[in-house]
């Protein structure tokens, strides 16, 4: 009988059955070689867990009885997986057999090696192998090898390379042993890529883990500041009424308070906490420090954020006065992932206080100042790498970048003169790509110590 007739007869034959909740042997028999034959069919996935919950919940079930219908199960899957070893539904079912509890995942990596060995891209099988990975509690180190194994076996695996950047993106979170330093892994990795990369420059699925590789280079684990307000080396008018007397095209920005405050805000790049007067000093004639109150902007009331607000009470007579901020001078901004901020950093401007005018005769309505995000000093260009390092008009303690960053511009350097040496053996389009994004990084990163951007100009060339 061919294939579509046996499938319409197979479905012809499960509607003639008792409707929902008959979950007789012969109807559970047809189910199974429905998947058998059209994998995809979700109904009949879905009326199997039904029909595994009823089975699972009968009075006289034992511990016996569990383990044979979760077997059947499993071989249900796994004659379905040889009809189609890509199918969703096939997938998820086993998934969801295991996460029951009462089945051996032992055979699981077995069962995998043959689908790799049929299909090595299988995607599926990859994330199903990270699934049982975790199940088993298998080293990532292990797991890594195995990738390694086959990636020699066929550079051309996108899904290895990718599983391959997961396991090493959790190493890393992990600080795991081997693991602690990207200085040390992400230079053999940039060689092992270029084997792929050299052996065959039209595949894409090296490429994409080599901008994966460059993300980790240029990235910085460590918070940053992004930017504040006010904005370093910024005048703010501080005025007691909405109105003052003064010009119009006055070089001041003014902002209204009826409190007789204004807000410091800092934005960082990812979530901290420990932002406290201990961390964060505010230096000026008319406020201590120590009276600041740093809070959090989160919705969730945590006491991590990205935005943190303290507000800066100033006198109500005439005053001219030039504040300091110093932002990570001493240890304890940390990030949620548990990296400390490590780029100690100082930002000024000067605050002018005017206070309520009396005699309102000859006055100009001031322009008013919001916390919108337009009005915020952004600190050098948007990667995250370049914020820290384009801070030129902050003062930093340069050494701590610098000294931590050697590898990355020697590393950045090295992909330049490898990426030349083989767009001069072959004329190829993402290589090129590639090229440019890499001096595009290494400029970034230079912008504070170099005059000029000398491989921007490449780039356009």
């Amino acid at each position: 009988m061919a294939g579509p007739e046996k499938h319409r007869n197979l479905k012809m034959k499960r509607l003639r059955l008792p409707k929902p909740r008959s979950y007789t042997k012969e109807a559970v028999e047809l189910s199974a070689k429905l998947l058998e034959i059209n994998p995809e069919s979700y109904t009949a996935w879905n009326y199997r867990k039904l029909a595994v919950e009823h089975y699972l919940n009968l009075p006289d079930c034992n511990p016996d009885s569990i383990k044979s219908v979760l077997d059947d199960e499993l071989r249900v899957v796994e004659n379905a997986l040889r009809q189609n070893f890509k199918s969703y539904g096939a997938w998820h079912h086993r998934k969801w057999v295991l996460s029951k509890g009462n089945s051996s995942i032992d055979n699981e990596l077995r069962l995998l090696d043959k689908f790799q060995k049929a299909d090595s891209r299988n995607f599926h099988a990859w994330n199903y192998r990270r699934f049982i990975a975790e199940s088993m509690k298998r080293s990532k180190q292990d797991e890594l090898k195995y990738t390694e194994d086959m990636i020699y076996t066929n550079f051309s695996n996108y899904s290895a390379w990718h599983n391959r950047s997961v396991l090493l993106s959790a190493l890393f979170e992990k600080k795991a042993e081997g693991f602690l330093s990207k200085e040390k892994v992400l230079p053999e990795e940039y060689e092992f890529i270029h084997q792929a990369i050299f052996t065959d420059p039209d595949d894409q699925s090296g490429w994409f883990y080599h901008l994966w590789l460059l993300d980790q280079t240029v990235t910085t684990d460590s918070p940053l500041l992004a930017s504040s307000w006010p904005g370093h080396g910024s005048d703010v008018l501080l005025v007691g009424d909405r109105r003052y007397n003064g010009s119009a095209f006055s070089p001041f920005s003014a902002l209204h308070s009826d409190s007789g405050s204004f807000p410091i805000v800092l934005y960082f790049n990812q979530p901290v906490g420990g932002v406290n007067s201990s961390t964060v000093t505010v230096e000026c004639g008319f406020n201590k420090n120590e009276d600041l109150l740093w809070k959090p902007l989160s919705a969730s009331n945590s006491q991590t954020a990205r935005v943190w607000v303290a507000h800066l009470k100033v006198p109500s007579s005439d005053l001219h006065s030039t504040v300091e901020v110093s932002v990570g001078h001493t240890k304890g901004i940390i990030s949620t992932r548990g990296f400390e901020y490590s780029h100690p950093s100082m930002l000024s401007f000067k605050v002018h206080v005017q206070p309520m005018e009396r005699d309102s005769s000859q006055v100009s309505v001031a322009e008013s100042i919001s916390l919108r995000e337009e009005n915020f000093k952004v600190y050098g260009k948007q990667s995250e790498e370049s914020i820290i390092d384009s801070f030129d008009q902050l003062i930093i303690k340069n050494g701590h970048e610098t000294t931590a960053s050697n590898w990355r511009f020697e590393a950045l350097a090295k992909e330049i003169e490898c990426f030349r040496e083989l767009l001069s053996l072959v004329d190829c389009k993402i290589g090129k790509l590639t090229l440019a994004r890499l001096l595009k990084a290494y400029d970034a990163m230079s912008y504070p110590f170099a005059n000029k951007l000398v491989h921007s100009e490449e780039v356009l060339e």
